[in-house]
């Protein structure tokens, strides 16, 4: 029970003098008829909540306004500190509690075990000792052998040990003489701290500091170990500089044994709308006697309804990349794409509009120098897609089928640009003519376009030697038929079975284009999945001319939900291209093209199978082929093993990715081995070779207080023929070490 404020204070006495258990009583009550001038001056805690005390016993101490609680003792003033003991004896003067025995505490969401306790409530100002706590957020715990309360937020733990993991027999500790913990700055100071793996010292540091919980916080990351045969013995110490909640900055120094000590930064920001950073590496290479660096800068922003992405990429040696281990770039790249773009779209209930505006710029890794790499700055491009009837002209022809017809329009300008002083402006404008209609079961598309592109040329682009200035342009034009049909047959319960057959005739023509630069045409790479299209050729510099026709078959095999089904979907689809004698330059002077072909299955058990396949008749052989199985579990379990196949039979200089004679077997696997550990393995062999091109092999254990992983390899240079050398590293991480950066 809860006695009021008009309840006799020596009644309450005579009733826990009697032993009445459980008996409750607000202090606030008791004090009510202590007259003012004895309490003293109370402006000091008169915000703070009322006390509430729960005992097997009570006695008041008319001495100093306060009592004396026994047994099963529990205090509790707001919501925010609460506290047990054996033994309770409270002020009401000073304001000062002091109890023994058993002590936990509760006081601002953080625990506390001890055996005696001195506090005020009015300050929150008090200590503990022989303690055992808990801090409120992401598992900090320690102890010490005295704690002290310094007020709401602040605390001193002195001869104590402090750790971020919650397990029995913690992986790492800080032990010091004296550690300050802030809760309200995410916090934790060491003095002369001592690091333990497990309970082994193994660094002493005149300073220690740690956050609290898994919020952005100043401090050290987690350390990166590397070895490799090219570079040595690799370690880096990143430094993670919390600047304001809308950017950061990580610095790091990286020794590298056999080149030197590389610097490291990265900076990011985040605001309303956009994000971006900025990241460098820079070493003084002691093997190449230079200055090497990569640096990285990426934005994005939505500023008056345009969407702008820059990417900027630099190297200051050609085989940085490869040299050295960073995740900047693909270390596969040949050159360096930099890049700023501004986009807008619209899109209404009758079609849509796109508009682009930016720069590109390329640094080649290959060349000896950069004079002829070309650069596009700037370039333009407006493109839309409306239906007829939405326009006047369709508006006009309201009874032809008007409501069929679209007009799509391309409109494009580009600068190429060389250091050479070489320069192309380029003009391309492409308006398009669609109708689609139904037929019974099948679908039927036309298309119509013209094409005119100018070109603006000053020197030569081109290398031809014969250097002048003077304006080219070619005119073009497409007309295509399309026509699909899907044929369906149910089996009730089980599955639903597709025929998909569809054929297009496409007619190209242009005028005479020897003499126009190419920047941005190859043929494409002739697979199923770019069997249709307007044009054999990528870019625009190049149209391919003639008639084709191109045809296709996909059939599907859909589950009907059978549960013990081994297969769960089916897709196949066989395609084939017809070019007439006069056209088949195309196709290596054949009419007919090899025969494409891509099967994709989903199996049970998260098992799928892809696979392409392209086989030449004329030739009676498989030019090229991918067979991909991949297998997915919920436990994390993957598995992807694949074989690539390809023996070209025709290299022409715009000829896209016909690439050489390739024969690999590639592994992917990670395979749970058992609680906590696992196992990753990758490896690319080259049957063609007989010799392994790449190779990584590693294990990882995951605890919730740790992780460990460690693994070694043997990688690629960026031609994928030789070797960028061996490696191996690993990394440690601790819960509460050096994770809170992200």
């Amino acid at each position: 029970m809860q006695l009021s404020p008009a309840v006799d204070p020596g009644m309450a006495w005579a009733w826990s003098r009697v032993g009445r258990l459980g008996l409750r009583l607000g202090l606030t009550a008791l004090l009510a008829t202590v007259p003012l001038s004895a309490r003293g001056n109370e402006a000091p805690g008169e915000d703070r909540p009322p006390i509430d005390v729960n005992a097997d016993t009570l006695d008041t101490n008319r001495d100093n306004d306060g009592m004396i609680a026994k047994g099963n003792v529990q205090i509790i003033q707001g919501p925010d500190m609460q506290f047990m003991a054996d033994e309770v004896e409270y002020s009401g003067k000073t304001k000062d509690i002091s109890a023994k025995g058993n002590i936990r505490v509760v006081h601002q969401g953080n625990r506390f075990e001890g055996q005696s306790l001195t506090l005020n409530t009015d300050t929150r100002v008090g200590r503990i000792q022989e303690v055992k706590m808990s801090l409120a957020g992401d598992n900090a715990r320690g102890g010490a052998q005295e704690v002290n309360l310094l007020g709401p937020n602040n605390y001193l733990l002195k001869e104590a040990w402090f750790t971020q993991c919650n397990c029995d027999s913690p992986p790492w500790k800080i032990t010091s003489g004296q550690i300050r913990v802030d809760t309200a700055e995410n916090t934790m100071v060491a003095d002369g701290a001592t690091f333990h793996i497990g309970e082994i010292p193994v660094l002493w540091t005149p300073w220690w500091e740690q956050p609290l919980s898994n919020q952005r916080k100043s401090g050290f990351l987690t350390p990166d170990f590397r070895t490799a045969n090219g570079n040595g013995f690799e370690l880096e110490v990143p430094y993670y500089f919390n600047l304001a909640p809308d950017h950061d900055l990580t610095v790091a120094l990286r020794p590298i044994t056999s080149r030197g000590v590389m610097e490291k930064l990265q900076y990011r920001y985040l605001g309303l709308g956009y994000q971006g950073s900025v990241q460098t590496q820079q070493i003084l290479d002691s093997q190449a006697h230079a200055w090497r660096g990569l640096s990285t800068f990426d934005h994005s922003d939505r500023l008056w309804g345009w969407d702008i992405v820059a990417r900027g990429e630099y190297s200051q040696s050609r085989n940085y990349i490869n040299d050295y281990h960073q995740h900047l770039v693909d270390p596969g790249a040949h050159r360096m794409e930099s890049h700023v773009t501004a986009r807008h779209d619209d899109i209404g209930d009758s079609g849509y509009t796109s508009m682009r505006l930016g720069i590109r710029w390329n640094q080649d890794l290959e060349a000896a120098n950069d004079r002829f790499t070309v650069q596009n700055l700037p370039f333009a491009s407006y493109s839309d897609s409306l239906a007829l009837n939405s326009l006047p002209i369709g508006r006009v022809l309201d009874g032809a089928d008007s409501n069929r017809w679209r007009i799509q329009r391309d409109f494009r300008l580009d600068d190429y640009y060389q250091l050479s002083g070489d320069a192309v402006q380029r003009l391309d404008a492409a308006p398009t003519l669609e109708y689609t209609r139904p037929l019974g079961m099948a679908r039927l598309t036309m298309r119509g376009q013209v094409r005119e592109t100018a070109y603006l040329i000053q020197g030569d682009p081109m290398q031809t030697g014969l250097a002048r200035d003077n304006t080219q342009h070619r005119e073009a034009s497409m007309i295509s038929v399309d026509l699909g049909t899907q044929l369906f047959k149910n089996f009730p319960g089980i599955a639903t079975h597709t025929l998909e057959p569809r054929v297009e005739f496409v007619t190209n023509a242009a005028t005479d284009q020897t003499l126009l630069p190419n920047y941005d045409t190859t043929q494409r790479y002739f697979a199923f999945s770019n069997l249709f299209g307007d044009s054999l050729y990528s870019g625009l510099d190049r149209i391919s001319v003639g008639q084709r026709v191109n045809y296709a078959l996909v059939t599907r095999l859909l589950n009907h939900g059978q549960s013990n089904a081994l297969w769960q979907n089916m897709e196949l689809g066989v395609g084939q291209r017809w070019i007439p004698d006069e056209n088949n330059i195309y196709q290596q002077g054949h009419t007919l093209s090899p025969i494409v072909s891509a099967l994709n299955v989903n199996l049970a058990g998260g098992w799928e199978v892809n696979a392409a396949n392209r086989f030449n008749p004329e030739v009676q052989r498989i030019e090229n082929n991918s067979l991909r199985l991949v297998m997915h579990q919920p436990k994390g379990n993957s598995l992807s093993l694949g074989y690539y196949y390809n023996q070209p039979s025709y290299s022409g200089t715009l000829m896209e990715n016909a690439g050489s004679m390739l024969e690999d077997a590639v592994v992917n696997t990670r395979f749970n081995l058992s609680s906590g550990w696992s196992w990753i393995q990758e490896a690319n062999y080259s049957l063609y070779q007989d010799t392994i091109k790449s190779w990584k092999t590693g294990f990882g254990y995951e605890h919730q207080c740790w992780k460990f992983t460690i693994e070694g390899g043997r990688k690629l240079a960026n031609d994928t023929v030789n070797h960028g050398g061996g490696f191996i590293g690993f990394t440690l991480g601790l819960k509460g070490i050096g994770d809170y950066g992200a």
